[in-house]
């Protein structure tokens, strides 16, 4: 399941702070990048390709959910206060992986 954090809610902040919806890119590895957009769907690229989509779980945290055809996965997620970073945790290793609003 690291893969799955190492790869990387409704897109609109729904008034309860900044928007989910953007471009990322993964702090560690400024190659990964994920797109979220305002209907909550997503795509990313982080070696394969993905598709997914993202559902709020509470003020400013989501779940994002992964297809990237040979695997599916999700993956907890915090939006920072100011919404400029995003911090997801792998459930299986409690590992965290930081992606920054480009």
């Amino acid at each position: 399941m690291a893969f799955g954090v190492a790869l990387f809610a409704t897109g609109c902040g729904g008034g309860d702070g900044p928007s989910l919806a953007g471009t990322w890119v993964m702090a560690e590895n400024g190659s990964r990048t994920m797109t979220v957009r305002d209907d909550g769907s997503l795509s990313a690229s982080v070696r394969i390709s993905c598709t997914g989509a993202t559902k709020s779980q509470g003020k400013r945290a989501y779940r994002f959910e992964f297809d990237c055809g040979i695997t599916k996965y999700s993956v907890d997620g915090t939006l920072s206060a100011d919404g400029k970073n995003l911090t997801m945790k792998d459930p299986s290793t409690d590992q965290n992986a930081v992606w920054n609003r480009k």
